[in-house]
């Protein structure tokens, strides 16, 4: 009966985990280029049960599990729709791959929402106001910017009809995407797991272009969402109620005791 009330235990965690999880993807259902998360579950270590021992069942049959516990959280990095919005600062990009950024304390990080800004200085920015790694600064009479589907950021000048190329954007891919580690607010830092990054012109080497004037919408599907939540939370009562009713059958063998 112990055994019970601590799978129940572990089975509660893991579905409070599962809970967490579709909450943010839901919290995220409007949020541009956000990917959904999902869990997964692993069963905790079998062992042998002693009653079991020196009879005639099989091995199989003589262990049991200890409950479960998550193994990890996988991203669906899918693409999401792309949205039209006119806005010549907002870039999606269709296919593979991520912009990197620099965020606060120098490092590089990586995202897939392009929802470009110009900060104080004329720079590139995130809407975060991370600024871009291509560290491209826009003069300050610049009249039109134009984004390429391979990446070249062209301007134009005050008065003038030429189009002049500032820069060139690159994406960034990686053998593992799965091995990144999320930081929030749409980015994600490299890691050994996730194995190198490999910085490409828009639309080489498995990347995908840039698309301006767009952007990436979440890949959060609200009715799979809530359907899963339904059945976390199911998931979670039914674990309480083994709980409660061990409980019960605990305290019914001590009253007997007595």
């Amino acid at each position: 009966m112990i055994e019970a009330l601590y799978i129940a235990e572990t089975g509660m965690n893991s579905q409070q985990e599962l809970i967490e999880v579709i909450s943010n993807n839901i919290a995220n259902v409007s949020t541009p280029g956000f990917k959904s998360s999902d869990v997964n579950f692993v069963d905790l270590v079998y062992q042998t049960n002693p009653s079991m021992q020196n009879t005639q069942l099989s091995e199989q049959s003589q262990t049991q599990g200890i409950g479960v516990t998550t193994s990890e959280q996988m991203v669906n990095f899918e693409r999401g729709d792309l949205k039209q919005t006119g806005n010549p600062f907002d870039i999606a990009i269709n296919g593979n791959g991520f912009l990197a950024v620099e965020t606060q304390n120098g490092e590089l990080a990586y995202t897939r929402a392009g929802r470009l800004r110009v900060d104080e200085s004329g720079y590139l920015v995130s809407s975060q106001g991370q600024k871009l790694s291509a560290n491209i600064q826009l003069p300050p009479d610049v009249t039109s910017v134009t984004f390429t589907s391979s990446g070249a950021v062209l301007v134009r000048v005050d008065s003038s009809t030429q189009l002049v190329e500032l820069g060139q954007l690159e994406l960034v891919n990686f053998s593992n995407p799965q091995g990144l580690t999320r930081l929030g607010n749409n980015l994600y830092s490299a890691t050994e797991q996730a194995g190198q990054p490999n910085f490409s012109t828009p639309g080489e080497n498995g990347v995908g272009q840039i698309v301006q004037g767009f952007t990436e919408l979440s890949n959060v599907s609200m009715n799979e969402e809530m359907v899963n939540l339904m059945l976390a939370q199911r998931g979670y009562q039914l674990n309480a109620r083994i709980i409660q009713v061990s409980d019960q059958v605990l305290e019914t063998i001590n009253n007997l005791r007595r």
